[in-house]
């Protein structure tokens, strides 16, 4: 398949465009692997980003908030600071 193709495809079938679509996938992967204990550094690099600093400015635009706070307040603690 052609890069053009599933571009069109991933539009079709979700009705999003495919960079969001791809930003919505590494949201939910960074989600699992913070509930896990996983080093936001360490989430940031394994998602093809160059710097933490990048992936918490995505994260935060995506979520509202960065990681550790995102994770925090689920897990009822409050805030915390980045890792």
């Amino acid at each position: 398949m052609s890069e053009r193709a599933l571009f069109r495809l991933v539009l079709k079938q979700t009705g999003m465009s495919f960079g969001r679509w791809r930003q919505q996938i590494q949201v939910m992967l960074a989600i699992e692997q913070l509930s896990k204990g996983k080093a936001v550094q360490a989430i940031a690099f394994d998602l093809g980003y160059e710097s933490a600093s990048a992936f918490i400015t995505m994260f935060k635009k995506a979520m509202g908030q960065p990681p550790a706070t995102y994770l925090a307040t689920r897990q009822g603690r409050g805030k915390t600071r980045h890792t």
